[in-house]
């Protein structure tokens, strides 16, 4: 009972905050790290958030920052690792299409973000999600209890009530046990600790070919949830979601003609990315139609 007044006391206090969760994170892969360490968002509130801004760190040195992207109601999203730079690291866009090819059969998802100056600890780390205006709206911190190469995930148990397990200081994290110190509080738990309803497998022996990549000392595919795209991954052009490109994409894509809207807006019509629904993109769509 007193550990669940805590709980709500806690979520009564959080409420002005803006609605994002940190629901997963891979930070030891066996084997390379570039590429295949990964952080999935989750906006568990009613309405889109402009993640412009917005910036994801550690509490040494390590930090990205949002462009101008939004993250639907409901919605998630993977941000990857590339790694530091000079230091055997890849840059975004590689970090991006290794993810992408070992989880989302090489498919591109704009749900998925590459970055080269975020770099996860295997022993020991903390990941801070701030806004805009530097309010911390999740944090997480780990000590070296986990086992390669399972993902670690938000639990039900948590229901979003509590946004602060731990720092450098006093990790919070516990990924077979009681998280905050909590007696009988799994907020996040490891995949082949507790069952993770959507754990699948990676599919990392496609990565030696196109990528170059020397995974001879992968023993085990990585297991995560990272849902951005892993179950529902609509072709390009696909713009009512009904799994097929036809006229009422079409009507769609008319209906937006013009300028795409403010930064963070919707503009799924802009298919070459140029900020402007016209031509290029009818003949796009065309192309991909059926």
């Amino acid at each position: 009972m007193r550990v669940s007044i805590i709980l709500v006391a806690i979520a009564l206090a959080a409420d002005a905050r803006a609605q994002v969760a940190i629901s997963e994170v891979l930070n030891n892969p066996d084997g390379a790290d570039q590429g295949r360490e990964w952080i999935e968002l989750y906006n568990f509130g009613p309405t889109a958030i402009c993640l412009d801004g917005w910036t994801l760190e550690d509490e040494d040195s390590d930090s990205f920052t949002f462009g101008e992207l939004s993250l639907d109601s409901g919605g998630y999203l993977i941000l990857v690792s590339g790694g530091v730079p000079g230091l055997g690291g890849v840059d975004a866009a590689t970090a991006k299409a290794i993810f992408q090819t070992e989880w989302l059969d090489g498919r591109e998802s704009p749900l998925v973000v590459g970055m080269q100056s975020e770099v996860l600890g295997n022993e020991a780390d903390e990941i801070v999600l701030r806004d805009q205006a530097g309010s911390v709206i999740w944090s997480l911190a780990w000590s070296d209890d986990e086992t390669p190469p399972f993902a670690t995930f938000l639990t039900e148990t948590n229901r979003y009530f509590v946004r602060n397990f731990g720092s450098h200081q006093e990790p919070g994290i516990v990924r077979d046990g009681d998280d905050n110190g909590l007696r009988g509080f799994l907020g996040y738990e490891q995949n082949n600790i507790t069952v993770d309803p959507h754990a699948w497998e990676s599919r990392i022996g496609e990565l030696v070919t196109l990528f170059g990549e020397n995974f001879d000392n992968v023993l085990v595919p990585s297991v995560g949830s990272p849902l951005a795209g892993a179950y529902r991954i609509m072709p390009t052009g696909d713009l009512d979601g009904n799994g097929i490109v036809d006229i009422t994409d079409l009507a769609v894509l008319l209906d937006h003609w013009g300028p795409c809207p403010a930064p963070c807006a919707a503009c799924p019509a802009d298919l070459d990315t140029d900020g402007l629904v016209g031509i290029t993109d009818f003949l796009m769509l065309l192309a991909l139609w059926g």
